[in-house]
């Protein structure tokens, strides 16, 4: 899923070419692997090391966007002289958090950008040449496909995905951000909401369920709807229906909209 890039540092003639490749597939809580791929120019070129950073998109409270690395790793080498007209192949492996956001629903792209960014430094301290930058597929686990699912036999199916700029209050949390899914009501009838946003608070044990009315305007937290809860483990799936749990927390919904 890589693609190449040409580019020089400094000189013309340490121009080389660079391809970074992901092996899939990618879930999280699991390691992504890959190499990179590098070919020297005319003349020979140190390289001090290559950095990955995991880069996601987020929405910010004033409704625009901003990129920051989740997690960064570095190449299987460093410290090395490409020589000329040679070529090198890097490995990397990384363990994705169980926060990492999800791209793909079903083999559906739900919009969400993630992507690793390599970066070649020729010294220690320098902030490296972007060298390449690849959208990474990261696939829902079989819980959310799950959970989603029950909620799209209620009626509400997912329509997209974002990712907010902003923590769960009280919530243990690796990272300052959640993904949010947008479900619509394809069954519209009294008390019922026409759209739910439903949080997963992911871990290695299973997700803590997040649901509340829809608010797309809104951003920040605290200032949205209040959320109704249910836990959920990778366990169950395949074993439990969800269809209780998801029907308590709409009837709890529809009281609190009612109150």
């Amino acid at each position: 899923m890589g693609f190449k890039r040409l580019f020089g540092i400094g000189d013309p003639d340490e121009t080389i070419e660079a391809d970074t490749v992901v092996q899939g597939p990618m879930y999280p809580g699991g390691t992504v692997k890959g190499e990179i791929l590098l070919r020297g120019g005319a003349r020979d070129t140190h390289i001090e090391g290559i950095q990955l950073r995991f880069v996601i998109r987020a929405l910010r409270a004033g409704g625009e966007e901003r990129e920051y690395a989740f997690t960064t790793c570095g190449a299987s080498r460093s410290d090395f002289t490409l020589r000329k007209g040679a070529e090198e192949r890097l490995t990397f492996s990384e363990r994705l958090s169980w926060e990492t956001p999800v791209t793909e629903l079903g083999g559906r792209a739900l919009g969400v950008v993630v992507s690793v960014e390599s970066r070649l430094r020729r010294e220690w301290g320098d902030d490296g040449i972007e060298i390449d930058n690849d959208l990474l597929h990261i696939s829902a686990l079989p819980l959310h496909e799950a959970v989603l699912d029950a909620f799209a036999e209620e009626g509400y199916y997912c329509d997209s995905s974002h990712i907010a700029d902003d923590s769960i209050p009280g919530a243990e949390q690796h990272h300052y951000h959640h993904q949010c899914f947008v479900l619509t009501d394809r069954a519209p009838g009294p008390g019922r909401p026409d759209q739910l946003e439903v949080v997963f608070q992911t871990n290695v044990v299973g997700a803590l369920v997040h649901v509340r009315r829809a608010a797309p305007d809104v951003h920040g937290w605290n200032r949205k709807p209040p959320a109704r809860h249910f836990p959920a483990a990778h366990h169950e799936v395949g074993h439990v229906g969800w269809h209780p749990r998801i029907r308590k927390v709409l009837e709890e919904l529809a009281l609190l909209d009612n109150g």
